[in-house]
């Protein structure tokens, strides 16, 4: 590794005087322009954007191939979904219950839950019958 030396006056002065007496051929050198930065910068920004635009259109292209079948779907979907929508609680619980279970699971659970409730119901019913003869 080079060794690091530190720069004084005197290697600034070596370095200017160096400056000074080499010869700078015109054609080697340019000067950017501020007008010529804003060019490139506005440049580059546009063909970003440009890219950026294809990319959508693909993107449309690709929805537009969906069929007309599919795309009944998508907007049935979507209004059952505006429909299931309940501003009250803010939640999507319209759907609740209108699907049938196939999970065995909670087939087994929601049978019991309704079955308890029948039990407790007819027992409060025969309570009542009995007070009443």
């Amino acid at each position: 590794m080079p060794a690091v030396y530190a720069v004084d006056l005197i290697a600034k002065r070596d370095k200017r005087i160096k400056m000074d007496r080499s010869i700078i051929k015109g054609w080697n050198v340019h000067y950017q322009t501020l007008e010529e930065v804003e060019k490139e910068a506005f440049d580059k920004m546009r063909k970003q954007r440009e890219e950026q635009a294809k990319e959508i259109c693909k993107i449309l292209a690709e929805k537009e191939e969906l069929d007309i079948e599919e795309q009944q779907q998508l907007e049935e979907a979507q209004q059952l979904l505006e429909e299931a929508y309940n501003e009250k609680t803010g939640a999507y619980s319209g759907n609740y219950g209108k699907t049938p279970v196939n999970d065995d699971l909670k087939k087994k659970q929601i049978e019991a839950i309704l079955t308890e409730k029948d039990d407790k119901f007819n027992s409060k019913l025969s309570e009542l019958q009995e007070q009443n003869r």
